[in-house]
């Protein structure tokens, strides 16, 4: 990508390459808000159609991918406000792996793990989701979520924190 170039001045080969990158995983944060795949593909491509759209008067304060974030986080919580989904179902959890039957173990784990993830704040929930699913850096959260980089390091702490509780009492084997 075009760096030390402004956003505004990104040619068009800077922003295919820009969504190339980011495109599966803004599509995984839009999924995992959503739990329906149309609705996050829907969410996925109003992500990078405003993103385009902001370039021309984005004052390139941080990354870009801080801000695809922050655009698609305030499009699921906006679908959220719309459809007042329920929380996933245990059904829907089976459905959604797509990988080889040798990994069964690594699935069931997975499923456990996001059962427990289920039970945490929509907002520990979201910041586990960031971090360790996404893998956004600490100051990426921070400006995505529009909070301090102590507060996101906290927030982390917590939801571990209870996490680790919660799985210890229901005895699973992590």
């Amino acid at each position: 990508m075009a760096d030390g170039v402004k956003l505004s001045e990104w040619s068009a080969d800077d922003i295919e390459e820009m969504i190339r990158e980011n495109y599966a995983d803004i599509f995984r944060y839009c999924f995992w808000r959503t739990k329906q795949q149309s609705d996050a593909e829907d969410l996925t491509q109003e992500t990078f159609l405003r993103f385009i759209n902001s370039l021309s008067h984005y004052s390139d304060r941080g990354k870009p991918k801080a801000l695809l974030y922050t655009i698609a986080r305030n499009l699921c919580i906006n679908w959220h406000n719309r459809m007042k989904l329920l929380p996933l179902s245990d059904e829907a959890l089976e459905n959604i792996s797509f990988v080889e039957a040798d990994k069964e173990a690594e699935i069931a784990n997975r499923l456990t793990l996001h059962k427990y993830m289920n039970r945490l704040p929509k907002d520990q929930q979201e910041i586990l989701m960031l971090r360790y699913y996404l893998e956004l850096q600490v100051n990426e959260i921070a400006k995505t979520l529009g909070i301090s980089r102590f507060t996101v390091m906290y927030r982390l702490r917590t939801a571990m924190k209870n996490l680790r509780q919660d799985i210890r009492k229901g005895g699973s084997g992590f």
